[in-house]
């Protein structure tokens, strides 16, 4: 079995199928923290190009006040993107943060980052590749549905 890396991509890190298996969080794993199960899989470059060519208008056309300023900050933010399957269909898991937090070491390459309570600094969104849409964003303990 081939050992497959992070892709390193303009925006944030696109994991691999090894790392998200493999990845822990402070003796955790990424479904508990973040509700992704296997089967994982790995984004394509042209799928991360697409869908975010629809983040920003996405983050701005929502509904929570924080996703517009976000929007409105988002080229100061990286994203680590994981591939996972639910109810049949394809998801990408968007990990988003600011650059607070990406600038303090380079370790987001290699593991999923968890922010607690992280404010306009974090927020997370699951796209449907499908449907080429956007669900679940949540910016800190905020929800705000799809649409």
């Amino acid at each position: 079995m081939s050992q497959e890396r992070s892709k390193v991509v303009d925006t944030g890190v696109i994991f691999s199928l090894q790392q998200v298996e493999s990845s822990r969080l402070r003796g955790s794993d990424v479904t508990r923290f973040f509700g992704l199960a296997p089967p994982f899989w790995m984004p394509t470059s042209e799928e991360i190009a697409l869908l975010e060519g629809k983040l920003k208008p996405y983050l701005g056309g929502a509904t929570a006040p924080a996703a517009k300023v976000i929007a409105i900050r988002l080229g100061s933010y990286k994203r680590q993107y994981v591939g996972y399957t639910a109810g049949g269909k394809r998801w990408i898991f968007v990990n988003g943060f600011c650059e607070e937090i990406w600038k303090e070491s380079d370790a987001w390459h290699d593991g999923l980052e968890l922010v607690m309570d992280g404010g306009l600094c974090y927020f997370t969104v699951r796209y449907d590749v499908s449907r080429s849409r956007f669900k679940y964003l949540q910016i800190s303990s905020t929800l705000a549905g799809g649409h």
